[in-house]
């Protein structure tokens, strides 16, 4: 789980930190202010952390910094696309990235187990570690640290869903090596790999409360994915309603224990292709996941999305932090807040205001024009 994310000098943040809650946290912020970097930075470095936190657990070995390097390095470029490692870099001085990240266990910051690293705007591939995480010489001891084996790896949920071209990608990705598409490729290996958990009581009853909204279960035959209805009866997963299609897949994955308690979910989006009613329930969810353990870390443009998300705040569902992105000439300032009431600017309310605006303008010229 993160704590902390330091980010210096990386795509369109100049020196911004992030202050992560170990339950829900919401990004929102104009189209161009690096909503979705942030989400794919997050996601890269609690990535990589976790897979070394495995490594020691299952093999009492640390990574060694070569393995930090490489490993980082590689992630960053298929997961951002660039053309060299150097392109994320902020255009403006310095020309080197710096990023920082502390983690949480059981709900506490370990700051003995952070990890830092930096590149060069000239870098193709390379990163140098500055920071590497001893987790042999960590505290608390590793007996402490042993139910963390059973932690899965952090999911990231892009805006497409993936069960409904799931094989055709498999295949298309082993065959030709297409190794820049994995953020798909990711959730893909999460969906292919066996029950990886024992499936905790409230996240089997989560479970259960997803199926009742997809009105039937997720099945998987030959590597094709079908939704067993219980009206309709099997149904391929490209004829059930797109965003139906991605409570489909966070469904399997719960009771896959793909999510469980100590992981985290990043989610970009969540809202597309999903009416106010589904909306609503999607939070239901997504507070329950938290309540449960889980770290949800998500970008959203919908106001009725934001304004749900407070209302379960207000309401003591839960805890959240709110994260504002705001355009400062060259430059992206983040405001933080426990609620949507803390952050300065919400473009979506402001578009909204403006809408409604233009609405009662129409309705006093048309009343107007009845009264001539």
């Amino acid at each position: 789980m993160l704590h902390t994310l330091h980010i210096k000098n990386f795509t369109v943040f100049s020196d911004v930190q992030f202050d992560f809650s170990p339950g829900l946290n919401v990004i929102i912020g104009d189209n161009g202010t690096g909503k979705s970097h942030l989400l794919y930075l997050a996601y890269v470095v609690d990535y990589i952390w976790h897979e070394a936190l495995q490594n020691y657990l299952h093999t009492t070995q640390n990574k060694d910094k070569e393995s930090w390097q490489r490993d980082l390095a590689h992630k960053l470029t298929t997961v951002f696309r660039p053309d060299k490692l150097g392109r994320l870099c902020r255009r403006q001085q310095p020309h080197s990235a710096e990023i920082k990240m502390v983690p949480f266990l059981e709900g506490h910051s370990v700051p003995n187990l952070t990890s830092a690293f930096s590149f060069f705007v000239t870098d193709i591939d390379r990163i140098k570690l500055e920071q590497a995480p001893s987790f042999s010489a960590s505290k608390p001891p590793k007996k402490q640290l042993e139910p963390l084996k059973r932690t899965p790896l952090p999911l990231f949920f892009p805006i497409k869903e993936v069960l409904s071209f799931y094989p055709d990608f498999m295949k298309s990705f082993e065959e030709r090596e297409l190794a820049f598409y994995a953020i798909y490729y990711d959730l893909c290996q999460a969906l292919t790999a066996g029950p990886l958990t024992f499936c905790a009581d409230e996240m089997a009853e989560l479970g259960i409360n997803l199926e009742n909204i997809l009105q039937g279960s997720v099945i998987v035959e030959f590597d094709h994915f079908y939704l067993q209805h219980s009206e309709y009866g099997k149904m391929e997963m490209s004829l059930v309603p797109e965003g139906l299609r991605k409570i489909a897949m966070l469904t399997y994955l719960i009771k896959k224990g793909g999510v469980a308690k100590g992981s985290t979910l990043f989610w970009d989006e969540p809202e597309t292709n999903l009416n106010a009613k589904l909306q609503v329930k999607l939070v239901d969810t997504l507070v329950a996941l938290v309540n449960a353990g889980v770290q949800v870390v998500l970008t959203t443009h919908d106001l009725f999305l934001m304004k749900e998300l407070s209302l379960r705040v207000d309401a003591g569902e839960t805890e959240a932090h709110f994260f504002e992105l705001l355009a400062d000439k060259s430059d992206v300032r983040v405001v933080q807040g426990d609620n949507l009431d803390d952050l300065f600017t919400i473009t979506a309310l402001e578009a909204t205001l403006e809408q409604d605006d233009r609405e009662q303008e129409i309705f006093y010229r048309e009343l107007e024009q009845v009264s001539a």
